[in-house]
Order: structure tokens, then sequence, then C-alpha cells
């Protein structure tokens, strides 16, 4: 080899070694810039707060610090912990560089009140989640009778029907409705003075409910038994004439 050509290659090493060390300057430069204040979490923002968690329950609930490394910010963490809240529905965890930390959230909605046969009381939503334990129904939303109600969190199963038929419940109609209950031919409102009101098995009740609310409407309620709409077009009252 000649003089000329060791130079060359003893250049060419020289040149690589200066460009591996560039490399190993930058990179612990920029792993070091993540772990600095320039990277780090300078806001947490909660968007679509409407609901029975209020926006600093639900940072709470996420305990994303102030001042920690947003590479540090475990997205799946917090989701697993702010939708182990029944009240939450879906939550997305979006980083947004450089300091900040987004969080839309979707909460549920109380819809019924639900007592089981050993007395417990809880908020239902819509899909018959179990929200919250609770000491008394809730006088702003129609009573349903279940089985069992378990933890909540939980789905209390089989009854579709009774959300329906709440659903379709009116505010004139509530005053009247102690409870929804289900029965072999679809779902039961027992009313106020012991009477039944026999509203069947329905994609909805609306129909029933309007024929219900007809009904109430004109007759003496401690002189009947049962009113049966579950032919909604054809109401029948089965009377008790000794009450009368």
């Amino acid at each position: 080899m000649s003089s000329g050509e060791g130079e060359s290659d003893a250049r060419r090493s020289l040149w690589w070694a200066w460009v591996l060390l560039l490399l190993v300057v930058l990179g612990a430069g920029g792993y070091a810039a993540t772990r600095s204040g320039m990277l780090d979490v300078d806001m947490v923002e909660v968007v679509g707060v409407i609901g029975h968690l209020s926006e600093s329950e639900i940072l709470e609930i996420a305990a994303v610090q102030i001042g920690q490394p947003m590479v540090d910010v475990d997205t799946d963490a917090i989701d697993r912990r702010v939708t182990a809240e029944p009240w939450v529905e879906a939550v997305e965890v979006v980083r947004e560089w450089p300091g900040s930390v987004r969080m839309s959230v979707l909460q549920r909605r109380a819809v019924v009140n639900a007592v089981d046969r050993a007395g417990r009381t809880a908020l239902l939503d819509g899909d018959a989640t179990v929200l919250t334990a609770t000491v008394e129904p809730d006088p702003e939303f129609t009573t349903i009778r279940v089985d069992s109600l378990g933890q909540p969190g939980t789905v209390v199963p089989g009854i579709e029907l009774l959300l329906r038929a709440a659903a379709d419940v009116t505010p004139d109609l509530g005053r009247w409705i102690v409870a929804l209950v289900p029965t072999g031919e679809g779902v039961r409102a027992e009313l106020v003075g012991g009477v039944d009101a026999e509203l069947g098995v329905g994609e909805d009740y609306r129909d029933e409910m309007r024929s219900l609310a007809t009904v109430l409407t004109w007759v003496v309620l401690a002189c009947l038994v049962t009113i049966d709409v579950s032919i909604h077009h054809n109401p029948v009252l089965l009377r008790d004439e000794a009450r009368c």
C-alpha cells in the first residue's frame, strides 16, 4: 500500500469517527431535551366535561403530573384509570407536543333508578350499567325492579324492555308510576293506589304510555285492579266493584 493510500484511509477513518461522535452527541442532546423542562407537561386539558364528574375530579383520576416529561406520559394507563370510573363511557387521551395532554371524555348519563330483591338501590344508564349505589331512589327518574344489582361498573342483564318502557314515561305519568316491573308478558307499571297497568312487549312504549295517560284522566283508580294497555288502541279495565 502506498503512503498516499494510507493517508486516505486514515482521513476516512477519522471522518467516520467524527460522524459517529456527532451522532452520539446529537442523540444524547435529544434525549436530554426530552427530559428537560422544554418538553415536560405544562397543561392537562379536559374536553367534553358535561355530566356527573367535574373537570377537577377527572384530572384527579387521570393523575397526570404537571412537570413530568412528555415521553413518560402513558396514554394507555390514563385511559385505563379514567374508564375504570363507572360514570365514564369512553376517553381519548392525546399528547400534544411540546407540553400538553388533552383528554376527550364521554360520560354516562343516569336514566333510571333500580331496586333489587334485596332492597338495594342504584342509578343505571341506558345500557343498564350500574353507575352508583344510592340510599333512596332519585325522584327525578323512573324506578324499575330488577333481580339483583352488582357493583358500580357492572351491567344488569335482561332489562332491555324495562329500559325501553322507562324511556317513554312522560313527566305527567311519572307521578302515577311507582315502579316498572318485568312479567312473563312484558312490562307492568305499578301505579299509586295498588293498581297495575299491563304494558306488554314493544319496540317502544310511546303508544302504550299515551293510552295509559288517557285512561288515567277519566277513571277513578280506587275502583280498578288492572289497566291493560298492551293493545294501546283498545285498553281493558278490570274493576273491583267492592272498592267503589
